[in-house]
């Protein structure tokens, strides 16, 4: 608080300021003593409050030392308790930036779970940060920020490149839904490794159709992951094209799924082409094709993802 400033408050609560070393130190006790009675591995960093009339006890701007102070209570609690977790926050004080990650293991992206707001919320971080720290999560049908209703595929197609949760009562949900997100799940921890290492593209087709590539640098070994984020307004949907792939390769194509999810939900109808996908020794397809013709896409409904493993067969990739 500023003297003779007006005294702003959210939600009826004020700021800490956490670069007095009195302050510090209580906070630093109180939550150092509750990791160390509990068996807790996650910390939730959720300092949700604007800095408004940021000022210090002297009148000076207190936004700066606010941060750093912040920064080193985080090291502090780490150094005491170093098997914790810590995911920072992009509302909760503002820090999804390069510094926060030297304190903290992964970053919560947005309090908005509706998937089709995520869609672009994810692409916009992925701008500049790795997706293994992303907090996504599968959200609730339908998402509290929006009133959205998404299927649970979408929902959790969405979530999957990041660093998936599950944000919802499981306790409410059917039998279907149940099996469903128990598989997408297990779909997620078979790729992570995949997803979390490498390099990341990113790409916007045409028809309301948005991309994104994981995989190594040289992109030997791709997971595709296409979002369709309207409804389609073409007869025959255009194809997409993947300029990162060599042109003088051959590459093995495969449609992935969970098991037992049908690859036909949300599409109208199938096509030779897209069976082969299905098939366990998918197709063979040059990449100069790729990169200058495009992947067909299935004709399907707005809010379907379509999900595909590419393997440069030139690179010793077994088929």
């Amino acid at each position: 608080q500023l003297a003779g400033r007006p005294l702003s408050t959210a939600r009826n609560q004020l700021v800490l300021d956490i670069a007095r070393p009195e302050v510090s130190d209580y906070l630093f006790g109180k939550i150092s003593a509750l990791l160390a009675a509990h068996p807790i591995g996650y910390l939730k960093w959720d300092h949700n409050r604007d800095l408004t009339t940021a000022g210090l006890a002297d009148g000076a701007a207190g936004y700066r030392a606010q941060v750093l102070a912040a920064y080193a209570l985080m090291a502090r609690l780490r150094a005491a308790h170093p098997s914790v977790e810590i995911e920072s926050c992009s509302g909760g004080g503002g820090r999804i930036d390069f510094e926060v990650l030297r304190h903290t293991h992964r970053v919560w992206t947005s309090d908005c779970i509706d998937a089709l707001s995520r869609v672009d919320i994810q692409r916009g971080f992925l701008q500049f940060f790795p997706p293994e720290i992303m907090g996504a999560h599968v959200g609730t049908a339908p998402a509290h920020t929006t009133g959205r209703t998404q299927s649970m595929a979408f929902r959790a197609a969405v979530a999957l490149p990041g660093h998936l949760g599950v944000e919802l009562d499981v306790r409410q949900l059917d039998a279907a839904d149940s099996a469903e997100l128990k598989a997408w799940i297990g779909f997620y921890k078979s790729l992570r490794e995949r997803l979390h290492q490498g390099q990341v593209w990113r790409g916007r087709g045409e028809d309301g159709l948005v991309w994104q590539a994981h995989g190594d640098a040289d992109a030997q070994d791709l997971l595709l992951l296409v979002y369709r984020t309207l409804p389609t307004t073409h007869r025959y949907v255009p194809p997409l094209r993947l300029p990162m792939l060599d042109a003088g390769a051959r590459y093995q194509l495969r449609q992935l799924l969970p098991e037992g999810v049908d690859p036909r939900a949300g599409h109208h109808g199938t096509a030779p082409f897209f069976e082969q996908l299905r098939a366990p020794e998918g197709l063979a397809l040059d990449g100069a094709w790729l990169a200058q013709a495009g992947l067909p896409m299935p004709r399907a409904l707005a809010e379907t993802a379509f999900i595909v493993r590419l393997q440069r067969l030139d690179a010793g990739v077994a088929a």
